[in-house]
């Protein structure tokens, strides 16, 4: 595990009555449209405790993995990152964090007076509830967990709405008939995401067959290549990564990928076809100008599509092997979806 802590710079003039913003989403614009949605925050409804407004903010952020795997957690750290330097304020940071580390880590913080800590991870649930308890006064947001408290919020990833559309360019390019998808643990927001990426398949090709396997850790890079390489053997031409070193097998494999959070086509610029980007700035600084003027509350918070916060990257230099029918497909769906006129379905059917 290893700590860190930034402190950028003067950003804007610091007041009591300052509205700072902490969010996830790709466009600042998104950041006034704050959406609660059971989808983090499960069946939680505990009460939201009252927090004063701070006048030194100070930022924590706890992850499970390296802020540099150009995933999950480098999305959590660069959005607290970005966040510190607009609005001026010290940022801390944990990296590598275990669930047996998790609570000790968020009490360590809590203790040193950061008054807004993020458990950037959804097996950092139980802990940070356990700590919240003992810093009522303390603002906590934890990553996809399904119970809230107090002073405990949290917030989704709804990179479902891409998988969709990841899984329509999985289809429409596939010749086998056969796509996979590989990802951690079957937690609801990965469900969601598998389900949606069947989904949109099935929209083009009703009779395409998607594998899935979950390695059973958030990272495991040699385990998540071995899942993949298993899929492209099994027939699989294009494979979503929903996790570190699925693209290490698809490039082993000779197959097709499409990266996840960030975009990853510089891991394999030959099969790297584009990637679900996940941006959490505009809801991380919603959530921080909230602590700061005291307006707070243990909502979930949801950016998706329509805020600008998932969205496609670049196809670089592979936007040759879609068909420019399908991709008409693609981004009239993304529109609808953007405009409301279209929802994809949030399936957390449990999968074996």
């Amino acid at each position: 595990m290893k700590l860190g802590s930034r402190r950028r710079g003067p950003g804007r003039a610091r007041f009591l009555t300052a509205v700072a913003v902490l969010a996830a989403a790709w466009s600042l614009a998104a950041c006034s449209s704050t959406t609660a949605t059971s989808t983090a925050a499960g069946s939680a409804s505990a009460t939201s405790a009252h927090i004063a407004a701070v006048k030194d903010l100070k930022i924590a952020i706890v992850l499970s993995g390296p802020i540099t795997d150009h995933d999950f957690n480098q999305v959590g750290y660069d959005a607290a990152e970005a966040v510190g330097k607009k609005l001026g304020v010290k940022v801390s940071y944990a990296e590598n964090v275990t669930d047996a580390n998790a609570e000790s880590t968020i009490r360590n913080f809590a203790a040193s007076g950061y008054n807004l800590i993020i458990a950037h991870s959804f097996s950092f649930g139980d802990a940070t509830l356990k700590v919240a308890a003992d810093y009522p006064k303390t603002v906590f947001m934890v990553g996809t967990a399904v119970k809230n408290a107090p002073n405990v919020g949290t917030y989704d990833n709804p990179d479902y709405q891409g998988a969709y559309l990841a899984g329509m360019l999985a289809a429409g390019i596939s010749t086998s008939g056969t796509i996979g998808w590989v990802s951690a643990m079957p937690i609801p927001n990965l469900l969601a995401n598998l389900h949606a990426y069947e989904d949109g398949a099935k929209s083009i090709n009703p009779k395409e067959k998607i594998l899935h396997s979950f390695i059973g850790s958030f990272y495991d890079p040699a385990s998540a290549k071995e899942a993949a390489l298993a899929q492209i053997q099994a027939g699989a031409q294009v494979l979503s990564s929903q996790t570190v070193g699925v693209i290490n097998g698809a490039i082993s494999g000779h197959a097709l990928a499409i990266g996840a959070l960030t975009d990853q086509n510089f891991l394999g610029p030959q099969n790297v076809l584009t990637s679900v980007t996940w941006d959490l700035t505009p809801l991380f600084l919603d959530i921080a100008n909230s602590v700061e003027a005291g307006t707070w509350t243990n909502k979930a918070y949801s950016y998706g599509i329509a805020q600008g916060a998932i969205g496609l990257a670049s196809f670089h230099g592979l936007a040759g092997k879609v068909p420019a029918a399908l991709l008409a497909k693609v981004e009239a769906k993304m529109a609808a979806i953007k405009d409301g006129t279209f929802t994809v379905p949030h399936d957390t059917t449990v999968v074996k």
